[in-house]
């Protein structure tokens, strides 16, 4: 399924625990999107499922901002071509360690389920 299907939105850290919605890649310091497990699970619709959010350290994030563990770079020019990026030390698959358990990968826009 295509990112752009799962209500994406780009965000930047305003103060610790809080953030904005950004409009573009350039500022952005993380991504937020519906998951795509749940959106699945509900017959593609937003309605009731969850957001995932993926923040990036080398866009300034610090490893204390949650949700965490995980951090990733943020490649591409928008949404459409977006690929969450493997940080030093970090893994580029996106794990959620509670709830649903969805586990995947965002290449080139593409979102896909493990």
């Amino acid at each position: 399924m295509r990112l752009t299907e799962l209500d994406p939105w780009f965000l930047r850290i305003v103060d610790p625990g809080t953030w904005r919605h950004v409009d573009t890649l350039a500022e952005a310091q993380g991504v937020c999107f519906v998951c795509p497990k749940c959106f699945t699970t509900l017959g593609n619709t937003i309605v009731g499922a969850h957001r995932v959010i993926c923040w990036s350290r080398s866009r300034g994030v610090p490893d204390d901002e949650k949700p965490g563990p995980g951090r990733w770079t943020l490649e591409g020019t928008g949404m459409a071509d977006l690929t969450l990026g493997c940080e030093p030390g970090k893994s580029r698959s996106v794990l959620l360690i509670s709830g649903c358990a969805w586990h995947g990968f965002v290449t080139a826009g593409e979102v896909t389920l493990s």
